[in-house]
């Protein structure tokens, strides 16, 4: 992996990892029901990428065939991303439905890049793979909780598993057809996404969107500043997934961000580390390391 390539995942891997803390400081100060606040912010996050991806593109709109086709079809998947997501959160363990989330998006590009594509890694970056799987499984292993799980999670889970896949493979099958449309896909993608989910909301709430839509003021701040990092690290991703081996991507871009996030909980939210954690960041960073090398 070249100097630049590196230079940019890096980036996006923190713009990532921002986009999760902020979204957690929005969730601990959403003034609404807790059952609005992830509807509200998928639908927010849909019109600030796409408003901010425009504007990045000099509001230049001008897709073909196969972008239409591959963004309404991530369309459809990210919407059934954010309702699964939302689903398996309410019927059992967040580390159990977090885990197939990573894997999910780490495993379905994998199969896709090897089997459609034809794309091979060194037997170095295998074995960063093979350690990056195991670091998820520790990080998350622990806190899987004692509850039984409510009905539909695992199918929840699945969804999530096979939509979070599917999200990257359908990114990387555009840029392999018209590299030069990655605005008109990310605005497709994200903004019928976001219409679909105002409807639903809509439907569920009989109309009335004021309520959940109203924001306290360090709501709105940690907000804006979300779905800025988001925006910013969607263009990155786009930009960069022409020019590298997708196996790797999303491998080392997964394993970052929740490295990343792992240190915030630790050093801001006072987490505890327990020792299944401590370890599973300690191969996680291995793994980056064989990644990082030439195939």
């Amino acid at each position: 992996m070249d100097w630049f390539n590196l230079l940019v995942i890096t980036a996006i891997i923190v713009l990532y990892s921002f986009q999760t803390l902020f979204c957690t400081l929005f969730n601990r100060h959403y003034p609404g029901k807790a059952e609005w606040a992830p509807q509200v912010f998928c639908i927010l996050e849909a019109g600030a990428i796409t408003l901010v991806t425009l504007a990045l593109n000099r509001f230049r709109f001008h897709p073909s065939g196969p972008t239409l086709l591959y963004g309404g079809l991530n369309a459809l998947v990210l919407l059934g991303f954010n309702i699964s997501m939302i689903e398996a959160g309410k019927r059992g363990s967040y580390a159990f439905f977090n885990m197939a989330m990573l894997y999910g998006s780490i495993l379905v590009p994998m199969l896709y890049s090897v089997v459609f594509l034809h794309e091979g890694t060194s037997p170095l970056q295998w074995a960063g793979i093979g350690l990056m799987l195991v670091a998820l499984l520790l990080m998350n292993l622990e806190g899987k909780g004692a509850e039984k799980p409510k009905k539909g999670y695992i199918f929840f889970c699945i969804l999530l598993f096979l939509c979070n896949g599917l999200y990257g493979v359908f990114l990387k099958m555009q840029t392999m057809a018209c590299e030069n449309e990655s605005a008109e896909m990310i605005v497709i993608t994200f903004g019928l996404m976001g219409i679909l989910s105002l409807a639903r909301l809509a439907l569920r709430e009989k109309g009335n969107l004021l309520p959940p839509f109203r924001q306290s003021r360090k709501s709105a701040w940690f907000l804006a500043a979300c779905l800025l990092s988001a925006a910013l690290a969607v263009n990155g991703l786009m930009a960069v997934l022409p020019r590298i081996n997708s196996i790797v991507f999303f491998t080392v871009e997964n394993g970052g961000v929740l490295l990343l996030s792992s240190m915030y909980a630790f050093f801001l939210f006072h987490e505890k580390p327990t020792p299944g954690k401590t370890i599973g960041i300690l191969i996680a960073v291995a793994s980056m390391v064989l990644l990082s090398l030439p195939a």
